[in-house]
């Protein structure tokens, strides 16, 4: 597997000749729930990049561990950043991976707040308009099948990410507490909304199954395969 963080320049340069596409895989150090950790969205995506990049020989780049996280920024051990920083730092890391030598670069993220998708998607926009180079945004969680999923509208540490952890992390999985779905207002914006969340879950874990898990981390392998498709398959020449 090439993974950048274990490379020297040379063997970059050489495994550059077979392929210029590399995964950067995006998470948060942020609360789950009292039975899933903190860096739960990290381990994610990068568990599912590994495995792509190990089928397809694709490059890995390390982690990025931060995002936008608000509604859970109430909670010990969530450390969260600024749209504004995510995005300028996320937009220098774009530009930086193409003044590398790197033509296609998806994102993978394991975390999908509103904010911090937003950020992450005006970064690629901002970076491919001043780069001669091609760049994907891939949410881990629209690649797994709803009809799949037990609990309806399930959320944060709920059934998919629980079920998940179970397979990649089971050492790190404690239990499986109640579910719990924050009602939250529907026009206000609020400044805190730690009181709204509870135990910090927004769904059902109950149900998380090491079976559901391995299915569900399948589909998101296969969703991945096929955006790769996509981000390799333009006739630019790029």
């Amino acid at each position: 597997m090439r993974l950048l963080e274990e490379m020297s320049w040379p063997e970059i340069e050489a495994g550059q000749r077979e392929t210029r596409t590399v995964i950067l895989p995006i998470g948060a150090t942020e609360e789950h729930g009292p039975h899933l950790p903190t860096i739960t969205d990290t381990v994610q995506a990068i568990e599912v990049a590994r495995a792509v990049a190990r089928e397809r020989g694709v490059f890995l780049a390390p982690p990025l561990h931060y995002g936008v996280c608000r509604s859970t920024r109430g909670f010990p051990g969530t450390i969260t950043v600024g749209h504004d920083a995510l995005r300028g730092f996320v937009r220098d890391l774009l530009l930086s991976f193409a003044d590398s030598g790197f033509n296609r670069v998806m994102i993978l993220t394991g975390h999908a707040g509103g904010l911090h998708m937003a950020a992450l998607e005006e970064a690629c926009q901002m970076a491919v308009e001043v780069r001669d180079f091609r760049a994907s945004l891939v949410s881990l969680f629209d690649l797994i099948d709803n009809t799949a999923v037990e609990t309806p509208h399930d959320g944060h540490a709920g059934e998919v990410e629980t079920s998940l952890m179970m397979v990649i992390r089971p050492d790190l999985v404690h239990g499986l507490p109640e579910k719990h779905f924050p009602v939250r207002p529907r026009f206000l914006i609020q400044r805190d909304v730690r009181h709204l969340m509870g135990n910090g879950i927004m769904g059902n874990p109950r149900p998380a199954t090491v079976e559901k898990g391995r299915k569900f981390f399948g589909m998101a392998v296969d969703g991945v395969m096929s955006a790769l498709d996509e981000l390799e398959s333009d006739s630019t020449g790029l």
